[in-house]
């Protein structure tokens, strides 16, 4: 009886032990490029040399800091200040490139995944930069996979083209309101 509690007490502490571990939360080049952009957003060095130098009063003085900017322009594919990694900062209105840097960083925005949003896919459809896949002609559905919109099916009168990416007038439909 005492062993076996014995054994027991040691599996649990193996297991608990082993679960303590830590292990690298970056599984991927990306992800791991993304941390140490934030790190060095956080920490930002002074420069090549960073040692205090010596003063008259003998008291160390703190380490001069180079300004870091906070935020990415919006639309950007790294922008940690705004978003976690995979997503980017989208301003929630169309603008164009002009009134975006005229309105500075009071712009409202939101997070999206561009690789599978489907009002932003493969970037910011307020920038020009993805597509609104619902918006997609004679389109019936449509999802948003690895940035792309996919069609699935088109509305009556309307055919998928052979990339999937969009929809087409069927040329045997005689419904002249399809054709516009």
């Amino acid at each position: 009886m005492f062993f076996s509690r014995l054994i027991t007490f040691a599996l649990v502490s193996l297991s608990v032990t082993t679960l303590a571990i830590p292990t690298s939360t970056t599984n991927s080049l990306l992800d791991s490029e993304r941390y140490h952009e934030d790190h060095r957003r956080h920490h930002p060095s002074s420069g090549t040399n960073s040692h205090a130098s010596a003063s008259a009063s003998g008291v160390k003085r703190k380490a001069t800091q180079t300004a870091v900017a906070t935020f990415a322009v919006l639309g950007a594919a790294t922008d940690l200040a705004r978003c976690p990694v995979e997503q980017m900062a989208c301003p929630i209105t169309s603008l164009t490139e002009s009134e975006l840097a005229a309105a500075g960083d009071d712009v409202p925005w939101e997070c999206i995944s561009p690789q599978e949003d489907l009002y932003s896919c493969g970037g910011c459809a307020t920038l020009g930069t993805g597509i609104d896949c619902t918006a997609i002609a004679g389109v019936d559905s449509v999802s948003c996979t690895a940035g792309t919109c996919l069609v699935h099916s088109c509305q009556s009168g309307f055919l998928p083209t052979s990339d999937l990416q969009a929809c087409n007038v069927d040329s045997n439909t005689t419904d002249s309101t399809l054709i516009a």
